[in-house]
């Protein structure tokens, strides 16, 4: 269906996609010439979805937000290690079958139960 928004100054087209479970999902796209099929529709909708994915799990998994670096240079060095560590992570939990949240989850519990065990700094 092509149609015109309100507050969009152009047309758009909208796609209603079904899946098998019954779930429906609408797309919207500004693309009129080119004959849009729901096939093209998941595919592109499956790309930005691994995006997506990727920055969150970068997010969450590694600090990278959490960066207070002024100098750009000190920034980029951040976010690549970041990035190695997001996908050593990856590696390794796939070597092991398990997600990257329960890998990261399992390293912390290991660490602090050995800390618990013997503390390397001793309360007074």
């Amino acid at each position: 269906m092509i149609g015109k928004l309100k507050e969009v100054p152009f047309k758009v087209r909208l796609f209603k996609l079904v899946a098998p479970d019954g779930d429906i999902d609408w797309v919207l796209t500004k693309d009129l010439d080119e004959p849009m099929t729901a096939q093209v529709a998941e595919d592109s909708s499956a790309g930005r979805w691994q995006v997506a994915e990727l920055h969150r799990g970068l997010k969450q998994l590694t600090g990278s937000e959490k960066c207070q670096c002024r100098r750009a240079r000190a920034q980029r060095h951040h976010l690549a290690c970041c990035y190695q560590a997001w996908v050593s992570l990856k590696v390794k939990a796939k070597e092991l079958g398990q997600t990257r949240y329960e890998l990261r989850d399992s390293l912390f519990s290991n660490y602090l139960r050995a800390e618990l065990r013997n503390p390397r700094i001793v309360a007074c």
